[in-house]
Order: structure tokens, then C-alpha cells, then sequence
């Protein structure tokens, strides 16, 4: 049989019909494209918020080993500034009402909280060097991530995604990124002479 070439009037048709498959086919594929590029999206923001959170937590337990344990101010300050996205009340972890806060904890050189913070960092000194074992005696500075108004207790953090949407509950907890550094001077000066109540 022999092909004969196409008529004019059948090439108007014919490319009619391929410009309307090629619009079929951009249409299944772009939600599935979308969708790709959403959940990578949501993956990297993931692995960001991760390796943010777990840097957070170290800087804050280096910079807590320097502050003295009862300057309220400067630990809250610390807490702050060590977040992701600093805002009032925590750091930003999803959606609305998932954000977190570092909880700073100062440890006896058994890994257990200390019953007492000394008064001022020279009567840690103090302490440390009459019982380096004792109750009072702050040889180790801790950071967590807790989720906020946990109290005392650390309650992970969670994650919500940003693209589950209102009416989806999906989070994820993350873990507490818990770093314990040695005390440093808790704020200590060499040559100052500290007005401290004994303890």
C-alpha cells in the first residue's frame, strides 16, 4: 500500500490533536511534579530545622557553662538567642503551635541534677573543691529541646508540616538533641571578688 502525503486540510487536524495529548499529558503530570517538589521541599526544610536544632542546643550548652546559674536574665536571653527564628515564645517548628524552647539544666558529676544552684559561680568553686561529688556541686551544664510549657519535665518537640494542611494531624516528634558540656566558670571572673551568700 502506498502512503500518499497528507492533504492540506488534514495537517490543521492533525496538529490540533497532538497540541491536545500534549495538553492531556502536562496535566496528569504537573500535579505529580507539584507534589515532588512540595514534599522535597518539606524534606529539606526537615533536614534543616534538624541540623539547626542540634547546633542550637550545643551553642547553648557552651554559652550556659559560662552564665551564672541564677542570672535569670541572661539564661533567658540565651535561650533566645540560640533559637531558630527567635520570637517571643520559642522557636518556629511547623505550623502554628509547634514551636520549642532549650531548657538549660546544671549536673553533679553523676549526670543528675543538682539539688541546690550555688548562690554565685565562686561558691560552685567552693563547693566543687570541699565535695567534688556533692549535691551543690555543678560540674556538668545540659541543653535539651523541649516543647513549651512542659514544666519541669522535657517533653519532645514535635513537627508539623507545613503542607499536611488544618484538617490533617500529622506531627513528628523530634528528639530532645540533648548536649551536656563540662562547666566552665558559670560566670566566675579571675580576680573578682563576688558578694555571695554562704551555701
Amino acid at each position: 500500500m502506498i502512503n500518499l502525503p497528507a492533504s492540506r486540510h488534514d495537517r490543521p487536524q492533525r496538529r490540533a490533536r497532538q497540541r491536545g495529548a500534549t495538553l492531556i499529558e502536562f496535566a496528569l503530570t504537573l500535579p505529580l511534579f507539584l507534589l515532588f517538589m512540595l514534599g522535597l521541599f518539606e524534606v529539606a526544610r526537615a533536614m534543616y530545622l534538624w541540623n539547626a536544632l542540634a547546633d542550637a542546643t550545643r551553642n547553648a550548652a557552651r554559652a550556659a557553662a559560662t552564665i551564672d546559674a541564677n542570672d535569670k536574665d541572661a539564661l533567658a536571653a540565651l535561650n533566645q538567642d540560640a533559637g531558630v527564628a527567635p520570637r517571643a515564645g520559642g522557636m518556629v517548628l511547623g505550623a502554628a503551635g509547634g514551636d520549642a524552647r532549650l531548657v538549660i539544666a546544671h549536673l553533679r558529676s553523676d549526670f543528675t541534677p543538682v539539688s541546690a544552684v550555688p548562690a554565685c559561680p565562686s561558691r560552685n568553686i567552693i563547693n566543687c573543691n570541699a565535695k567534688p561529688d556533692g549535691s551543690t556541686c555543678v560540674r556538668y551544664v545540659q541543653a535539651r529541646l523541649c516543647a513549651p510549657g512542659a514544666g519541669a519535665e522535657c517533653v519532645p518537640a514535635s513537627y508539623k508540616p507545613l503542607f499536611s494542611g488544618q484538617y490533617l494531624a500529622w506531627s513528628f516528634p523530634y528528639p530532645t538533641f540533648a548536649t551536656v558540656t563540662p562547666a566552665g566558670s558559670l560566670g566566675h571572673q579571675s580576680g573578682v571578688t563576688e558578694a555571695c551568700p554562704a551555701f
